[in-house]
């Protein structure tokens, strides 16, 4: 049995449970307590941070390294291109949206005032554990603004690095959000750039739906981004690619 190595609200492994998914691959997830988690990670992928995927006997760190994983193994479903040069494309492409994916979680965490509903929807699938749980709640608030560096100007410089990955998307899609980033059809970059960007425009059906504690300058900043075509585009590759098998 596969098993996915994860945070459930984590959209560096939304990522790989949408790529799972996509490929009709049936897998079961461990959700690691935060901090906790660099104990098992470690161990398994000799890496600090999830997805990890264990497939068999083969683990897996890393969102990109296990899409590609999935590609070589499992071609059924393919998510890169046979035509050589919207093969390049297409990886170039993901390795951009996976950076800007950390800046998507720079800014967003940035923009926290109450932190009740961040953190139920981050510890919700944890048990209590005799109060530990809730206990932990000021330790990983403060952990999570060390550990992205939460900090005013990079918050700042994060806020442009996501606008300007808007932006890419816009003009991959010529501002027509029915398109595809490379291509007539769904690839590794529309589910890198689809999932990495989600936080932002909260799908029905993801983990950051009805989650809140910014304030109303973000919602209006946030609203503006749903109606680019950048944010349809996200919305509407969830709508229509986005098919959920757990």
């Amino acid at each position: 049995m596969r098993t996915l190595y994860q945070f459930p609200i984590s959209h560096y492994c939304e990522k790989t449970r949408w790529h799972l998914d996509h490929k009709g691959l049936d897998f079961q997830v461990d959700n690691l307590f935060p901090g906790l988690h660099r104990l098992k990670s470690k161990r398994l992928a000799g890496i600090v941070t999830l997805p990890i995927l264990k497939d068999g006997d083969s683990v897996i760190g890393d969102s990109t390294q296990i899409a590609l994983y999935l590609e070589q193994h499992y071609p059924d479903k393919p998510l890169l291109p046979a035509d050589a040069a919207q093969r390049a494309e297409v990886l170039e492409l993901e390795e951009q949206f996976d950076r800007l994916g950390v800046h998507v979680r720079r800014w967003l965490y940035g923009q926290i005032k109450q932190w009740d509903s961040v953190m139920h929807a981050m510890l919700k699938v944890y048990r209590p554990m005799l109060g530990l749980r809730d206990l932990m709640k000021p330790v990983l608030i403060n952990g999570v603004q060390k550990l992205y560096g939460v900090t005013p100007q990079r918050v700042a410089k994060s806020q442009a690095e996501l606008l300007e990955g808007l932006a890419l998307i816009e003009s991959r899609i010529h501002g027509d959000p029915s398109r595809y980033l490379v291509g007539e059809q769904l690839t590794l970059a529309d589910i890198s750039a689809a999932a990495l960007f989600a936080p932002l425009f909260t799908p029905a059906g993801t983990p950051w739906a009805g989650v809140a504690g910014h304030d109303a300058q973000t919602q209006i900043f946030l609203d503006e981004l749903h109606a680019h075509p950048a944010g349809q585009w996200v919305l509407r590759r969830y709508a229509e690619d986005r098919q959920r098998r757990n």
